[in-house]
């Protein structure tokens, strides 16, 4: 196993539409804190503060931390895709291994990215958890740029956007739940604020 504490980069993904929400989830708060700052929070440690926000910037964006928007892709649909912000982040990055994070996972804890990047290995290309549903949660994961890089691109150019299909294309450990559920939190880890209604659920376990 390699020793990904670190050596890798952090990359929370703040795009999409958000049109379930109707508003910026990036920004919304939740037990006192922005999405995304809960998000950066979780990866700090793993990746010692190298974390960097991925998506549309905004001028209300309040943040120190570096921002870069999506790659320009012609189809507008495509740049709705979470595939384009892997794909940005991968291109952005320097370290052989990053770990991105959907800001609407906003109960995803360091204990879990710690547990996680301990799976890493140079014999694979993403590493991957499992939901209690037994469902692959690909935008809490990690990838090695050098192999991820030209599969990604390769898909976008089918119009293969879908994030579950990468893990097929490239060589992947999915951590199964069984793995993780000893951790405090695992069984909100994968809550997934997508609309009004799920953020009212968050914010109740939020400030329980």
């Amino acid at each position: 196993m390699t020793d990904m504490i670190g050596n890798s980069e952090g990359f929370v993904l703040i795009g999409g539409a958000s049109s379930r929400m109707g508003r910026d989830k990036a920004e919304m708060v939740l037990g006192g804190r922005k999405l995304f700052e809960r998000s950066v929070e979780s990866l700090s440690t793993v990746c010692q503060g190298n974390v960097t926000l991925v998506g549309k910037v905004t001028s209300d964006l309040e943040c120190d931390l570096p921002v870069i928007s999506d790659i320009s892709i012609d189809s507008l649909s495509h740049r709705k895709a979470p595939i384009i912000g892997l794909l940005t982040a991968l291109t952005f990055a320097k370290t052989p291994w990053i770990v991105i994070l959907a800001c609407d996972l906003p109960f995803v804890t360091a204990e879990l990215m710690k547990r996680i990047a301990g799976f890493c290995s140079s014999e694979l290309d993403a590493i991957v958890p499992v939901q209690l549903d037994e469902r692959p949660q690909p935008l809490c994961a990690f990838y090695r740029r050098e192999r991820c890089i030209p599969v990604v691109e390769a898909m976008i150019k089918r119009k293969e956007l879908k994030m579950q299909d990468l893990l097929s294309h490239v060589r992947t450990q999915f951590v199964q739940f069984d793995e993780i559920a000893d951790l405090d939190g695992s069984a909100d880890f994968f809550l997934n604020v997508n609309d009004p209604r799920d953020y009212e659920t968050a914010a109740t376990k939020a400030d329980a």
